[in-house]
């Protein structure tokens, strides 16, 4: 392997940082989760994972979260006719 330096030059210690496969985040379902805290307990979650799940925060301080009802694509409606052909000469 090749040795890493720090920003100023000296050599990293060995095993500093997280190793190949670690993982920061745990998946939990909210019925586990509810086991260790009360629903009245605050947990921090991440902003971006919060703002990819269509919620939004109104206040930093009190961290009120409001959902973001986008409107859904209208798809086009097409318009066709089923034509069945019956073969006579049989």
């Amino acid at each position: 392997m090749k040795a890493t330096v720090n920003k100023d030059g000296t050599p990293r210690k060995a095993g500093s940082g997280r190793k190949k496969g670690a993982n920061s985040f745990a998946h939990l379902t909210l019925a586990d989760l509810e086991q260790f805290c009360g629903s009245a307990t605050l947990i921090p979650i991440s902003r971006v994972w919060l703002e990819k799940m269509g919620a939004s925060i109104t206040d930093a301080n009190q961290t009120k979260v409001s959902v973001s009802q986008e409107p859904k694509e209208v798809e086009e409606k097409i318009s066709f006719k089923v034509t069945n052909f019956v073969d006579t000469q049989s």
